[in-house]
């Protein structure tokens, strides 16, 4: 005898991959009607969180679900990029003001004020070899957000994250040296 699947069901197994997270578009893809999301909501079993994007009810907040969060709110071609992934990976002491989130969308076709004063959304073209998924949040390279630092942090913090990120099995050896020499102009 088999499990019966619910919309809640539906919602949570794609909620479990996104750090607790579901998105309007999500429901639509499962083929949830928006009046079970706003009975979901009314119960408890979803927080609305704001532009289409919804947390399940009693998933403790964490760091990491703040950037997941940050991600999805931007959108499916989102992704954290420059200090945001070096926070994600805890390379660097700094905990940045703002989560930097990159999208290859112009900001003129979202809406600046949706976004909470702590998200800093870019518009920025990245090559598709610069960008991956750690722990299921879209993300730069380590590679790359460590050259997207360079006016951000001080060289000796580059330096150490980069030697963290190696020790971490996210950098390899010959990856550091190559952002390191760029980091240095050559």
């Amino acid at each position: 005898m088999g499990h019966r699947k619910t919309f809640r069901s539906e919602l949570q197994a794609c909620a479990v991959e996104q750090h607790g997270y579901v998105t309007a578009d999500d429901a639509v893809r499962l083929g949830i009607p928006d009046e079970v999301l706003e009975r979901l909501v009314e119960r408890g079993d979803l927080v609305d969180v704001g532009a289409d994007l919804f947390r399940l009810g009693g998933v403790p907040s964490s760091r990491r679900h703040a950037l997941a969060e940050a991600v999805l709110r931007v959108g499916a071609d989102a992704y954290l990029s420059h200090d945001a992934v070096l926070s994600l990976h805890d390379l660097t002491d700094a905990e940045p003001a703002r989560v930097r989130v990159s999208t290859p969308h112009p900001p003129a076709q979202r809406s600046p004020s949706r976004w909470p004063d702590h998200l800093e959304v870019l518009h920025r073209q990245v090559p598709a070899a610069d960008l991956t998924s750690y722990g299921g949040i879209r993300s730069t390279t380590v590679a790359r957000a460590l050259l997207d630092c360079r006016a951000l942090l001080a060289h000796d913090v580059l330096t150490t994250a980069a030697d963290h990120a190696v020790e971490r099995g996210l950098l390899l050896r010959r990856e550091r040296h190559a952002v390191l020499a760029a980091l240095d102009g050559g």
